[in-house]
């Protein structure tokens, strides 16, 4: 019974960036010139998908995650209906300074190095991409749901398979650390190349090797606390970057629209 509300509980944090994502999805791909379906059937599709999705990862986190040390207390407290205000401070405190760290390590190298080396129409469709998301989406479905999904689940799972191989409990999860981040940065691509985004090795690296980046501090933070201090890292990163990602974005769209 704790299991399943615990599942609950983890399902229940997704639900507004499920449906954040889900209704700008739906009209980007409503836009599309071969698209055939409304934007509401869109959206519901893309909602049901995203939410077993979720759920799935949910309840692998919960299941299997104890069984090679990964497990978040305030959530398995909050399903006993027992309050875990320590802990949850520790969390929050640890995934904020994570979060810190992490934000401004990335802004150092996209904007000392790599946005200036990208060509101006890849920076153009990728923050356009990011800024028709807005600050709730990035916040909720990327801070929340990628958290579930790829740290709270597919590392989780990955690492309980990897055990199976007479791996230790260490070794799997390091190796199920560099997998799900790869993966995660390679989930980030398709979309970007899709809207015309140039696949430059620049791009393709700077998307794998900057996701993995945020892998390793949200991995880090959910292996040593848990979920919620992984989410608070992934939610901090999103909104320290958005105000210099939103002023680089309209910048460019001045000079653009000037020209």
């Amino acid at each position: 019974m704790v299991n399943a509300i615990s599942i609950g509980i983890i399902v229940l944090l997704c639900l507004p960036g499920i449906e954040a994502m889900s209704r700008a999805s739906a009209q980007l791909l409503a836009a599309k010139p071969d698209n055939r379906l409304s934007a509401r059937s869109l959206y519901l599709l893309t909602f049901g998908q995203t939410l077993a999705i979720a759920a799935v990862c949910a309840a692998a986190g919960v299941y299997w995650g104890p069984r090679i040390g990964i497990r978040d207390s305030v959530i398995e407290g909050a399903a006993r209906s027992t309050w875990q205000g320590e802990e949850l401070l520790v969390q929050l405190g640890a995934g904020a300074l994570a979060g810190v760290i992490c934000a401004i390590g990335w802004m150092v190298v996209y904007y000392g190095f790599v946005r200036k080396k990208l060509d101006e129409e890849t920076v153009w469709i990728s923050e356009g991409l990011r800024a028709r998301l807005g600050l709730w989406t990035r916040v909720t479905s990327g801070g929340i749901v990628e958290e579930v999904i790829f740290r709270w689940g597919l590392l989780t799972a990955l690492a309980w398979g990897l055990s199976w191989l007479s791996l230790s409990d260490e070794a799997s999860i390091r190796i199920a650390l560099l997998v799900s981040g790869l993966l995660f940065g390679l989930a980030h691509l398709p979309g970007n190349l899709e809207e015309g985004c140039k696949p430059t090795p620049l791009f393709v690296w700077t998307a794998i090797l900057g996701n993995f980046w945020v892998t390793l501090f949200c991995g880090y933070a959910l292996l040593e606390y848990g979920l919620i201090a992984a989410m608070v890292v992934h939610i901090l990163f999103h909104i320290l970057w958005y105000p210099w990602d939103r002023r680089s974005y309209r910048t460019m769209s001045a000079t653009r629209g000037g020209n």
